[in-house]
């Protein structure tokens, strides 16, 4: 059954039986990340489309405070006419802000701009016994016990439902432009590398099979294409069954790129960063990108993809498992909260 708070206190209300009852939730904002962890079959599903409010906006101190379930889109009206922006974020325009932090999906401009958890100042979140607690400030971070604000950014839903994050937003740039170049990888490898390491910091530096594509942001006289490159556009995601995420050190991904390319699978490398996504059609895939990511120090799981690909989608259970145990026990008692998506949970038995 689909569950549809509009207040904090009706979402409260549904988790507190939910929990008495052990009824297992999904919780779903613009259901972009619904196929990430482990299959699973929820009693019920929070829909958190109806929260929907923007609480304050103050433009001179840069921070909009907003419940989770509003989206990018929405975001975007209300500061933009003060030429402000959430560069952190990811372009999909109906992505909520519940969804993105919960699943720490950054945009492509990461170099840059920094991850999405560096955005998040102050988050109210629903436990899963149905406490409203809270996190963080809004003007400036502060921590006692818990970091509630990292803590919650990538936990996929398994700590809570988040009900209100108070984010800091950037003034729009002057102007950007996407570049991109063609040729074979290690030529493109070499023009990468020569705008990481030029004068002027690239928002994003990013390889695809046979291409570079650079990403500049600032005044209109720093639009100037690096050497071997053209004014381009931004480049179109590869699409296929299932996307695997690595992340690896990032003076270990032009390794992993010659890697891919040997093998012709389609990628998107964000140099700098330590990101590939990488196109999986099977189980078999999952394992080689798997693979060759913790050959370099890294690790890999997959963000998309049906229930085969996603049998085993987190990969080892990671160091510190027991204290993300701790937590969710904490959180959730219940554990009634996306008990797929809790990556230190003991394998499911085939």
């Amino acid at each position: 059954m689909d569950l549809a708070p509009t207040t904090r206190d009706e979402l409260a209300a549904m988790l507190q039986e939910a929990s008495a009852h052990g009824r297992v939730l999904d919780i779903r904002g613009g259901g972009l990340h619904s196929r990430r962890g482990r299959p699973f079959t929820p009693d019920d599903t929070i829909l958190t489309r109806g929260l929907s409010r923007v609480v304050d906006y103050v433009p001179d101190d840069m921070t909009i405070t907003v419940e989770g379930g509003v989206t990018i889109a929405e975001i975007l009206a209300a500061i933009g006419g003060h030429r402000q922006a959430w560069p952190q974020a990811p372009a999909d325009p109906t992505a909520t802000v519940g969804g993105v932090l919960a699943a720490a999906v950054s945009g492509r401009r990461r170099l840059r701009d920094g991850p999405v958890r560096d955005s998040l100042l102050e988050v109210v979140v629903a436990t899963g016994d149905g406490r409203i607690i809270k996190g963080g400030g809004r003007t400036v971070k502060t921590v006692t016990g818990y970091d509630l604000p990292r803590l919650l950014t990538g936990s996929l839903g398994t700590l809570g439902v988040i009900v209100q994050a108070t984010l800091r937003v950037w003034p729009v740039p002057m102007a950007e432009q996407w570049f991109t170049a063609h040729g074979d990888d290690g030529d493109m490898l070499a023009i990468a590398h020569g705008v990481l390491a030029g004068r002027h910091r690239p928002a994003a530096v990013i390889l695809t099979p046979g291409a570079a594509h650079v990403c500049l942001t600032g005044v209109p006289d720093d639009m100037v294409a690096p050497p071997g490159m053209a004014e381009g556009s931004e480049p179109v995601a590869p699409m296929g069954p299932g996307t695997v995420q690595m992340g690896v050190p990032p003076a270990a991904l032009p390794a992993v790129v010659r890697h891919l390319s040997l093998e012709a699978r389609p990628f998107e490398a964000w140099l700098g960063t330590g990101i590939c996504h990488v196109i999986a059609h099977d189980a078999a895939d999952v394992t080689a990108v798997r693979d060759l990511a913790t050959s370099h120090s890294g690790h890999a799981q997959v963000v998309d993809g049906d229930d085969a690909l996603r049998a085993d989608p987190f990969g080892p259970v990671p160091a510190g498992a027991d204290i993300m145990r701790h937590l969710r026990s904490s959180f959730d008692p219940a554990g009634i909260l996306c008990p797929g998506r809790f990556a230190a949970a003991a394998p499911v038995p085939a």
